[in-house]
């Protein structure tokens, strides 16, 4: 396209290594404006042909430019969850629906502390015995009596 913005692309040590079209794909309506968040300013990603992934950070103040940064695949996600825009990202890149939230993860470990808070202690000569579910056999816990 004619009238395409292109970004330059930087690397992790401040090097340009590729020029991308802008995009807004993280912005949301904070119900005055589209933004990513912050005034003024906005976000979109693009994977590049490499297969790295990037974010693009878009701004309106003077004096500062359009830029992009290649980021991690969780680093990605992190942004595209907190812009409430995780569909809009697999739809794009399915294969980013692997990377677990940190509240998912947070919820498998509630999940195990369930699991592990069925077990049974009970007094057993100079130490102590405990009982745990059968799903436990096998794995490292730990155990907290209160």
């Amino acid at each position: 396209m004619a009238n395409e913005i292109r970004v330059p692309v930087y690397d992790e040590e401040g090097k340009v290594i590729a020029r991308v079209a802008y995009n807004k794909k993280l912005d949301f309506w904070d119900g005055h404006n589209w933004t990513c968040g912050s005034t003024g300013r906005h976000l979109g990603y693009t994977r590049l042909r490499s297969g790295k992934y990037v974010l693009i950070h878009g701004t309106q103040w003077q004096g500062e430019r359009n830029h992009a940064e290649v980021v991690s695949p969780e680093r990605l996600v992190q942004e595209a969850a907190r812009a409430g825009r995780l569909d809009e990202l697999y739809e794009d890149f399915p294969e980013l629906r692997e990377i677990k939230l940190p509240d998912e993860e947070e919820d498998i470990e509630r999940k195990e502390k369930r699991i592990i808070n069925r077990a049974v202690a009970t007094a057993f000569g100079n130490g102590a015995h405990i009982t745990v579910p059968k799903e436990l056999i096998g794995k490292t816990i730990t155990y907290y009596v209160d």
